[in-house]
């Protein structure tokens, strides 16, 4: 054991001796699970959040350490935090199998979540969220919608050889 993985204290000295004498105690184990919680989001993010999360942060015994962003830099975030969630959307799809669907429940999740984003991000315009939906009706009425699950694989020349 190094000085740096040293225990720092009596109850770290004790809690050691009781895990290699196999004795578990349930209070201590609770206090590991708050203790790994409080540490695993411990780290830089840079990355614009929900208004309460700095308060959850808190209630979790950490510090949070933020700033306010407006104008060109708070639409820059939001456009970011809409990739970000759109990722999320991707992942929750992407896990499920055909044996196993996606789980209704974490892609409205994370649907309602773009769906925030999407909200403040508009709200930064000079457009309303109704213009946006009349816009993508007015595309889908030009160009079709998604219903019918087409993918382009690739388009070729007039001249090019039939696969």
């Amino acid at each position: 054991m190094t000085d740096d993985d040293a225990p720092s204290d009596e109850s770290e000295i004790q809690d050691s001796q009781n895990d290699e004498s196999g004795i578990h105690d349930s209070q201590n184990d609770e206090s590991d699970i708050r203790e790994s919680r409080r540490t695993e989001y411990v780290g830089a993010y840079d990355k614009l959040v929900r208004d309460d999360i700095p308060a959850v942060v808190r209630a979790d015994g950490n510090r949070p350490v933020t700033r306010q962003v407006d104008g060109r830099e708070y639409e820059r975030y939001l456009a970011r935090k809409l990739r970000e969630e759109a990722d999320e959307v991707v992942d929750a799809v992407a896990a499920a199998s055909e044996s196993d669907p996606v789980d209704d429940a974490e892609t409205l999740d994370e649907l309602a979540d773009v769906h925030a984003v999407l909200e403040a991000l508009v709200a930064t315009t000079d457009h309303s969220l109704r213009a946006v939906v009349d816009r993508a009706r007015e595309k889908a009425a030009d160009r079709g919608g998604f219903e019918d699950g087409v993918v382009l694989e690739r388009i070729d020349a007039p001249d090019a050889p039939d696969e």
